[in-house]
């Protein structure tokens, strides 16, 4: 389960698919907006947006969106509430069998609903974090 942003979410996503593994993508917005706001942005936007649009050609489901869960809490960050949500999902098939990999620099500069709130997430829930960190890569 993934969020399939630009970076580490879409390189695992792929990484997933050469492997037979089941994806299913969870996102804080509708797909078109979600694109907008967390791929495109990013540096070579265009190329993780082709790379995103042949990854979902490849998963048996349809992205989902955070809204089919009704509307946010007024104040709600869509960021948190999807991380919140991925964790929940993945909760359901049994604390033993939750593994979250990130591949992240270790910083918190990634805003509320983040790769840092995720990881103190599943670290305060469940301890099942594989952490890469990406300034020991090279």
């Amino acid at each position: 389960m993934t969020q399939g942003a630009a970076g580490g979410d879409i390189l695992f996503a792929e990484a997933c698919a050469r492997r037979g593994i089941r994806i299913q993508l969870l996102q804080p917005f509708p797909e078109e907006e979600f694109i907008r706001r967390s791929i495109l942005p990013s540096q070579q936007g265009e190329t993780w947006k082709a790379r995103y649009m042949a990854l979902k050609a490849v998963i048996e489901e349809p992205p989902r969106s955070l809204v089919e869960l009704g509307p946010l809490p007024e104040g709600a960050d869509a960021y948190v509430c999807c991380n919140l949500w991925l964790l929940d999902a993945a909760l359901a098939w049994g604390a033993d069998k939750l593994r979250f990999i990130c591949l992240w620099n270790g910083a918190g500069g990634d805003g509320p609903g983040g790769t840092a709130h995720l990881f103190n997430e599943v670290q305060r829930r469940s301890g099942q974090a594989i952490w890469l960190d990406t300034r020991k890569l090279g």
